[in-house]
């Protein structure tokens, strides 16, 4: 097994199988020193991105429930060879692994950020990794991407040449990944504009002839909470319980927008597409349906 980095360089390698046996290794090992002060353990990053190249670094995600808690294992975690860094990252906690710190080499082997349960960085490492096993033309221009930094600066400051080429591209994957990861979710929908509502848009008055509404609390990638049109209800309707069976992604906006539908009812990616066209036309769009998640038929029992 490829693992370990000299610090500040940037070298990739072809994935490796025995990543992820390296990750399971070390998520046992910090269950039993976490106990209670972790409610998960994950194994996140470009290792775990089964198609790609990848740093020779394996980066393990810990949803915290408690932040002193787990400093409180500080002790045993650096006895089992992890190393805090404070201040290394925002709002999380990060340990390190490899012979830079512990004064015997120059490599670096594990990172270990540990984020808060439940809140947005967790979401993060989680859905950016399932994305882009789950699309591997998105992971495949991801590779290309860190290829082209690693050929351009290979060595200090090669890797916040890298860190920095890196973030356009993950901002914006994130932004679909985060609205991907509820297709197939069940959700309760606020109706702010029903069907009949008239919006003017320029010169035009656009009529919705479908409900359209938006998930209270939970927030889009124009900072507003998430929009949501709502097919199958052919009345209009002021709240409803549904579930998510397609993403419009916007090429050419800030927010994706989801398809929501009442429970066991399904469209096809082209009826989707029909049924939003009369606001999507003005956006350059695609629709991603239910069906084109992989584990569609594990999720989703229900059938038109």
């Amino acid at each position: 097994m490829t693992l370990g980095l000299k610090r500040g360089s940037v070298r990739l390698c072809g994935h490796e199988t025995e990543w992820e046996a390296e990750a399971d290794r070390v998520i046992g090992l910090l269950q039993k020193i976490l106990g209670e002060a972790a409610a998960d353990i994950q194994h996140v990053g470009s290792t775990a991105i089964k198609t790609i190249g990848a740093k020779p670094i394996v980066d393990i995600a810990v949803a915290a429930t408690d932040f002193e808690a787990v400093l409180a294992k500080e002790k045993a975690l650096r006895a089992a060879g992890f190393y805090y860094r404070p201040g290394s990252m925002e709002g999380q906690l990060l340990f390190a692994g490899g012979s830079f710190y512990n004064g015997t080499g120059e490599e670096q082997t594990h990172f270990i950020h540990v984020v808060p349960a439940g809140g947005k960085a967790w979401r993060d490492y989680l859905n950016f990794r399932d994305y882009m096993n789950a699309f591997p033309a998105a992971a495949k221009a991801y590779e290309a991407l860190k290829e082209r930094l690693v050929r351009e600066k290979p060595v200090d400051p090669g890797r916040a040449h890298y860190l920095a080429g890196k973030h356009a591209f993950i901002v914006a994957a994130l932004r679909k990944a985060s609205v991907w990861a509820l297709l197939g979710a069940s959700l309760h929908i606020a109706v702010d504009r029903s069907i009949g509502y008239a919006h003017q848009k320029g010169q035009y008055t656009v009529i919705y002839p479908v409900n359209y509404g938006y998930i209270p609390g939970v927030f889009g990638g124009d900072g507003e909470e998430q929009d949501v049109y709502l097919l199958g209800i052919n009345e209009p309707v002021k709240e409803a319980d549904c579930r998510v069976i397609g993403v419009v992604h916007r090429k050419n906006d800030d927010e994706d927008k989801l398809i929501a539908a009442p429970e066991g009812m399904l469209f096809s990616g082209p009826e989707m597409e029909e049924a939003v066209r009369f606001q999507e036309q003005y956006f350059d769009t695609d629709v991603i349906a239910l069906s084109d998640k992989p584990d569609f038929d594990a999720r989703y029992e229900g059938r038109a």
